[in-house]
């Protein structure tokens, strides 16, 4: 965890207003994470952290690339992320109205550790599907190979016997998608 420690912002001293810090995430930031679905990446972070009296108001500006794994062709390519999330630091008693964009801390403290909130904020920018964008024609780009072999074992797959039930629900209409 100390490779964690570079994000931890000593914000007691900071007078009231804007401070502006910047944070390079590569790869050595994800292994300090257990099961991070996340290995590799490259994101520049542009964090506008706003101290007042009451609050902290923190506002993350994160571009890169997060390299993924294709659930389609199994093959890595680099997603693009290009996204501002805001998040507030109340001071109270820790654990109590907090939100997901709201976190309260102790009056007592004195640092702000960033580095879960910025690994679960690049985690969300992660789709349930990750695969290739499509071209410009709307055609996947997949590695072609590996596309003609999952066509050709689709194509040669029998076709059984369907259950009733999943027949009436074919009946419903919905998207095959």
């Amino acid at each position: 965890m100390d490779r964690l420690n570079k994000y931890s912002i000593p914000f007691a001293g900071l007078a009231k207003g804007s401070h502006q810090y910047e944070f390079n995430i590569d790869d050595k930031f994800f292994e300090s994470f257990e099961n991070s679905v996340i290995k590799k990446a490259r994101v520049h972070i542009d964090l506008d952290f706003n101290k007042s009296e009451t609050v902290l108001t923190l506002t993350f500006r994160m571009v890169g690339s997060l390299n993924m794994n294709c659930d389609r062709c199994l093959e890595d390519f680099d997603m693009p992320i290009d996204t501002t999330v805001v998040m507030l630091v109340k001071f109270g008693e820790p654990g109590v109205g907090e939100t997901d964009d709201i976190i309260v801390i102790s009056h007592s403290d004195s640092h702000l550790n960033i580095a879960q909130h910025i690994y679960d904020y690049l985690s969300l920018q992660v789709p349930m599907r990750v695969v290739h964008p499509d071209d410009e024609s709307g055609n996947p780009t997949c590695d072609p190979e590996f596309i003609a072999k999952l066509n050709e074992v689709k194509e040669e797959s029998p076709e059984g016997p369907v259950d009733p039930r999943w027949e009436a629900l074919k009946k419903l209409g919905f998207n095959k998608n």
